[in-house]
C-alpha cells in the first residue's frame, strides 16, 4: 500500500483514520499513544491537497468488504463512536468507504 491515503477508496474498501493535523485536544504523540492504548496499531499516511498542503493521518484500519454490506449496516459505528469520545474535533476522524454505485429503480 502506498503511504498516501486515498480520498476515494475502491469499491469495497473501507478506511478508518485520524487526521493528526486536525486533532485539537491532543498532540500527535499523545494521539498516537492513545490509539495504541485503545488497541490500534496506527500506520502513518498522508494526503497532499492541490494547493500543496500536506495532512498527516494515522491509519487504523483498511478493510475490504462486500460493497453492498456498506450500504446496509453501520459498519465501524461503535469504533467511530468510541473515537469521537476522545478525539476533538470529531471531524478529524475519517472513514471513507467505497460504496458500489446505486442501482437505478425501474419504473413500469
Amino acid at each position: 500500500m502506498s503511504l498516501e491515503l486515498p480520498i476515494i477508496p475502491k469499491s469495497g474498501e473501507v478506511f478508518l483514520a485520524i487526521n493528526l493535523s486536525a486533532v485539537e485536544n491532543l498532540t500527535v504523540a499523545e494521539t498516537l499513544n492513545l490509539l495504541e492504548q485503545m488497541g490500534y496499531r496506527p500506520q502513518l499516511r498522508y494526503r497532499q491537497a492541490k494547493d500543496g498542503k500536506v495532512s498527516l493521518y494515522a491509519l487504523l484500519k483498511h478493510d475490504r468488504v462486500e460493497p453492498e454490506m456498506l450500504t446496509n449496516i453501520d459498519y465501524l459505528g461503535d469504533e467511530l463512536d468510541a473515537l469521537a469520545e476522545v478525539i476533538q474535533p470529531a471531524d478529524a476522524i475519517t472513514s471513507p468507504r467505497g460504496l458500489s454505485p446505486a442501482k437505478k429503480a425501474v419504473t413500469a
